[in-house]
């Protein structure tokens, strides 16, 4: 969803509030942001080697190959400032890292953001064992489980965030069209980095390509529970959106339905979109597609998704 907005000044209290010519929706000036996430939003190894590596993130980078949301946001706005929440290896509903974790941090800050972006659940996807049944996702979360964690964290950014403030949900990529990529990219990759490093077994010790589609199911409904999230907080049809926070999400279906590239989460990714040491993150151009879409797909954003697909 891409609104465009222009900068008015707000009768009486002389402050700057963005308003969608779409929607007619006022927002809170983009002042601070925060964001929940995993190793993707840090960076991590995306120049090829270990760690992470800030600059090169989608969400808070500084570099100008990746052209990152809080870059973009800086550019129309000169006092903007972040404060990330995103910490490697962390999920969406396990651990002291996870999305509620997050969301308590980010309420904690001061001054509060005004723009919250969340990319959380691929760990939660990858740390879980791989299933010996006919189902290979049958070890992974049910999505009443993902969408209860889910809630526990949207519900304080809710309720703490200033009135009019963003939160923007990107869909979970899907770690099976991952395995893709990686295999495209080297067969050292399959045969060597993965096992050895232990790299998402889940999908890249499965040789049955039907049983990596069984996992990549799962995570799109992991995704139309995002999306639906959204909207139900958006609209505040749960009740918990007193403060008429946006809520958005990038999702707007699965590949199988044909929406195939049109989200993080259907973007397929290609052996150009990764590093070379781990084969499974995003390297700098694909840390570049995902502040793309992240960046066209917020109600701040300038430019049509379809681009930032483009090879």
């Amino acid at each position: 969803m891409r609104l465009m907005h222009c900068a008015i000044p707000a009768i009486a209290t002389g402050v700057v509030l963005f308003v969608s010519q779409a929607t007619a929706d006022v927002w809170a000036p983009p002042a601070k942001q925060a964001n929940a996430g995993d190793s993707i939003s840090q960076g991590f190894s995306a120049n090829g080697w270990p760690g992470d590596h800030t600059e090169l993130s989608w969400v808070q980078g500084s570099d100008v190959g990746v052209d990152s949301v809080a870059s973009r946001t800086r550019a129309s706005y000169a006092d903007f400032t972040q404060d990330s929440e995103s910490v490697s290896g962390a999920e969406l509903i396990g651990g002291n890292d996870n999305f509620a974790a997050q969301a308590s941090r980010i309420c904690a800050q001061r001054p509060l953001p005004t723009r919250v972006h969340v990319l959380l659940g691929a760990n939660d996807v990858c740390n879980r064992p791989r299933s010996s049944s006919k189902d290979a996702a049958a070890n992974l979360y049910s999505v009443t489980t993902w969408t209860n964690a889910l809630r526990t964290g949207l519900d304080q950014l809710a309720a703490c965030l200033p009135p009019r403030s963003v939160v923007q949900l990107l869909s979970v990529p899907r770690v099976d069209g991952i395995y893709e990529a990686g295999n495209a990219k080297s067969g050292w990759c399959s045969w060597g980095v993965w096992p050895i490093a232990n790299v998402c077994r889940v999908v890249t010790a499965e040789t049955s390509a039907s049983r990596r589609a069984q996992i990549g199911a799962r995570i799109d409904q992991y995704n139309d529970a995002l999306a639906a999230e959204a909207d139900s907080y958006a609209r505040n049809l749960n009740g918990q959106n007193s403060r008429g926070i946006a809520f958005v999400s990038d999702w707007v279906g699965s590949t199988s339905s044909g929406h195939e590239n049109t989200s993080l989460g259907t973007f397929r990714f290609g052996a150009d979109d990764i590093n070379g040491s781990d084969c499974f993150h995003p390297n700098v151009a694909g840390q570049a597609r995902i502040a793309c879409v992240a960046w066209a797909k917020s109600p701040d954003g300038a430019g049509p998704y379809a681009g930032c697909f483009k090879r």
